[in-house]
């Protein structure tokens, strides 16, 4: 039977976080953009050097504030990330648009299902003319994190489209619904 190991903790947890991390000639500093689809652009990634050199997570948290959007991070004593939360979709899914709810309305959404930050217009179809399943659909997309992986994918089969043309398209046949 396997007993709780009595060492100090101290001599459990790796050598490298006894220390407090600081930045050095070894450390590689690995530069990103997280878009706000989630996805991450590696912007940069090499040795650290100039004004980094020596400082630690404190002047590092600092020099990248989280109020611009920086996220600092040692992933191990020789690798710091930095992370930069752009306001923004990548590339991909800067085209893509979802249906949604907006107070009671549907909604037109830029970006993929489950980005409901920004609202690009508001449609005159009350979420309450419509047949009860597709309004239940519209409700749980506005919650997709909440759902199954299963669920999640049939509503982005009907929610969600790769381009304006499709999302028109999807809106003009929105009267089946109603």
């Amino acid at each position: 039977m396997n007993q709780p190991d009595s060492r100090p903790v101290q001599l459990i947890l790796p050598e490298w976080s006894l220390f407090k991390s600081r930045v050095t000639l070894a450390t590689t500093v690995c530069k990103e953009k997280e878009y706000l689809c989630g996805d991450l652009e590696k912007i940069s990634e090499e040795y650290a050097s100039g004004e980094l050199l020596n400082l630690d997570k404190k002047a590092l948290t600092d020099k990248f504030p989280a109020s611009e959007g920086w996220t600092v991070g040692f992933t191990s004593p020789d690798l710091l990330s930095l992370t930069l939360k752009a306001d923004e979709f990548c590339p991909l899914h800067r085209e893509y648009r979802h249906i949604g709810l907006y107070h009671g309305l549907v909604a037109v959404y830029e970006g993929p299902l489950g980005c409901n930050e920004k609202v690009i217009r508001v449609e005159n179809i009350l979420a309450e003319s419509l047949d009860p399943e597709f309004r239940i659909k519209l409700e749980q997309s506005m919650d997709l994190a909440n759902q199954s992986h299963f669920a999640a994918e049939n509503l982005r089969e009907e929610l969600e489209f790769i381009s304006e043309d499709t999302l028109n398209a999807a809106l003009e046949n929105m009267d089946e619904h109603i």
